[in-house]
């Protein structure tokens, strides 16, 4: 037969110290605090807590009250601390990571090349949704072509955009990246930035989102206003119009298509 145990606290006590519990944790009380008093509040809704005026604190008997409320209030917060993260604040987590990498002294040369690219598609490839990217790239194509073609199609399109952009991220010079806005929509989300040279010139560079596997994923880039995936969709239609995709395959193995801006 279950018995009920008491314990005597402030409504203030308890949530002071289930904030505490639970920062030690999550490291963010703006997140924490709010969280912790709708719970207990819900449970005191609930009857399952009972508050009473001048009650006496007494924490060798409330600790393990606290400490067993803290645990769940700890689940709940843990996924909503994965959910709350922005588009924003993803795609500025992975620039900087990037830019740490491209700054590490360690890093620089033409002999540190191959260990600098490795460490960059550590970073860059979770953050990007090639498989999405890909499939809006090759249009009303994709549905035509066979699940085996399809994986060969994404592994040429990942390594055409290495080719075309790694080269250009290892150009960084200390340009600076401002964040100018970001909108959210449901599961889609655009991210605009503005990337700032030692001259003070700016050049728009926008992300657009999904999300996928409870992270936010890029699935085009803009830049200047010309879409990555708008871009490479027109080649490849220029392609298929007047050969195969057997040879759409092989000019992009080949690296014979261009990157947005860059088309001749």
């Amino acid at each position: 037969m279950s018995r009920t145990r008491h314990w005597q606290t402030t409504l203030g006590n308890l949530i002071f110290v289930l904030t505490e519990e639970a920062k030690s944790e999550l490291g963010d009380a703006r997140l924490v605090y709010p969280w912790v008093s709708y719970m207990v509040a819900d449970l005191a809704r609930k009857k399952r807590l009972r508050f009473k005026r001048q009650a006496a604190w007494r924490r060798p008997k409330f600790a393990d009250c606290a400490t067993a409320l803290t645990l769940g209030i700890l689940l709940c917060l843990r996924g909503f601390s994965l959910a709350a993260e922005s588009p924003r604040s993803e795609i500025q987590q992975t620039i900087d990571k990037v830019i740490q990498i491209l700054q590490d002294p360690a890093l620089k040369g033409e002999g540190k090349k191959a260990e600098r690219r490795a460490k960059l598609r550590e970073i860059i490839y979770p953050r990007f949704d090639f498989t999405e990217m890909a499939k809006r790239s090759l249009g009303s194509q994709w549905q035509k072509r066979t699940p085996e073609e399809q994986r060969e199609f994404i592994k040429a399109f990942t390594r055409l955009l290495e080719d075309s952009y790694l080269d250009q991220i290892e150009a960084y010079n200390g340009e600076k990246v401002r964040y100018v806005r970001d909108r959210q929509d449901g599961d889609f989300a655009e991210v605009d930035t503005r990337i700032v040279n030692k001259k003070g010139e700016e050049f728009a560079v926008s992300y657009r989102l999904h999300r996928a596997d409870a992270q936010w994923k890029v699935y085009d880039i803009t830049i200047e206003n010309i879409s990555l995936v708008n871009n490479y969709r027109s080649q490849f239609s220029r392609v298929l119009a007047r050969s195969s995709f057997d040879e759409l395959l092989r000019a992009m193995n080949e690296k014979k298509l261009k990157a947005p801006g860059k088309e001749k």
